[in-house]
């Protein structure tokens, strides 16, 4: 195959991974050590979608809800019955046209309209009830996998917050929520994950790790692939 074939072939391709990627711009994955380090960060809170262990469906509870700063006082609250062990799909999204939030975990979805503007979302995962654990896992923004996940279990400590910077305007959010507990289940709070979506606070960003632009990526895959071609039709 001639070179300028191999560079169509490879560029087309690059091409086509670009037009999937391309609404995905670079995000900073932070792990926090605690709520203190959180709510150092924290300025106004656009809105938060909560998952909680509840009393796991019945009517004297909820599991989930999205609601703003007050988590007393949310705006949507629905039922859900989790199982120990079980990954439950979990979808957040914004739109910015409408300011519309959708969350959905399993089969059902909240919705409810937010206008304050934000710039980070904190992952903040808490299992107090010994041999019980909270995952988030999987996740994806605008369809680029993350390096990181939010895990919290009781036995080493219980709270776990991944910080995900630099994020504005429409964005999807995805991932798989697995709350894990032996014998007799946790209650209300004792097992539960919230997705804050913020503003921050502060002027120097802490020690961090950047996912890198899809662009970037497939520059990355185009050299590499470059590189191989040339080096198979050199002479030996």
């Amino acid at each position: 195959m001639k070179i300028s074939q191999i560079l169509g072939a490879v560029l087309f391709g690059t091409f086509g991974f670009g037009v999937v990627a391309q609404t995905s711009e670079a995000v900073t994955l932070t792990r926090l050590s605690s709520d203190s380090e959180m709510n150092e960060w924290l300025g106004d809170i656009a809105f938060v979608a909560e998952g909680r262990i509840g009393d796991r469906g019945g009517f004297a509870t909820h599991e989930l809800n999205l609601h703003e700063s007050d988590p007393g006082d949310p705006q949507v609250t629905d039922q859900f019955d989790w199982l120990s062990g079980v990954p439950e799909p979990f979808e957040l999204a914004y739109d910015a046209a409408s300011s519309l939030v959708n969350f959905t975990v399993g089969d059902r979805t909240l919705t409810q309209a937010y206008d304050n503007p934000f710039s980070d979302f904190f992952l903040r995962t808490r299992a107090t009830q010994a041999g019980s654990s909270m995952l988030l896992g999987n996740l994806q923004l605008d369809g680029v996998a993350l390096d990181g996940e939010s895990y919290a279990i009781a036995d080493t400590g219980g709270l776990d917050i991944l910080r995900i910077s630099d994020v504005a305007g429409s964005f999807q959010l995805l991932g798989e929520s697995t709350m894990t507990w032996q014998e007799t289940p946790p209650v209300q709070s004792e097992l539960a994950f919230q997705i804050k979506v913020s503003e921050v606070t502060g002027t120097e960003p802490p020690p961090s790790r950047e996912i890198p632009e899809p662009s970037s990526v497939a520059s990355l895959i185009v050299f590499g692939l470059l590189g191989m071609s040339v080096r198979r039709l050199s002479p030996q």
